[in-house]
């Protein structure tokens, strides 16, 4: 990808950081190679877009049997925050890191409109 597609990928994922309850987010490809973050900074990155990719491929191959269904997101809960993993595309995942006590309706909003913002961008 080019500069100027990365840099509107860095500014959509700001722009949902700034949301307000989600604490950080970034783009991973399906190999766990990251694209673009907005991750605190005591997160490592390169670990952050491993995890998150290696845990969507195998809740994929995991319910791979119920042929008639396609996975929409994984959302895993911790002690302090959760962790959604959305599929932009057959290579991308979308990963937000958010607080526990929020209105997951109005985040799973803010993703989807982000998820279309970044489909377009990546389409240009």
């Amino acid at each position: 990808m080019n500069n100027l597609i990365i840099n509107n990928l860095t500014k959509e994922l700001e722009r949902l950081v700034n949301f307000g309850e989600i604490t950080g987010t970034a783009l991973v490809n399906r190999n766990g190679l990251l694209i673009s973050s907005r991750l605190p900074r005591d997160i490592d990155e390169r670990k952050f877009g491993a995890l998150a990719a290696t845990m969507f491929g195998a809740i994929e191959t995991a319910t791979s049997n119920l042929k008639e269904n396609q996975i929409m997101n994984l959302t895993v809960e911790y002690q302090d925050y959760q962790l959604i993993v959305v599929e932009i595309d057959d290579k991308t995942v979308l990963v937000s890191l958010i607080d526990n006590d929020i209105n997951l309706g109005l985040i799973f909003i803010e993703i989807e409109e982000s998820i279309k913002n970044i489909r377009r961008i990546i389409k240009k």
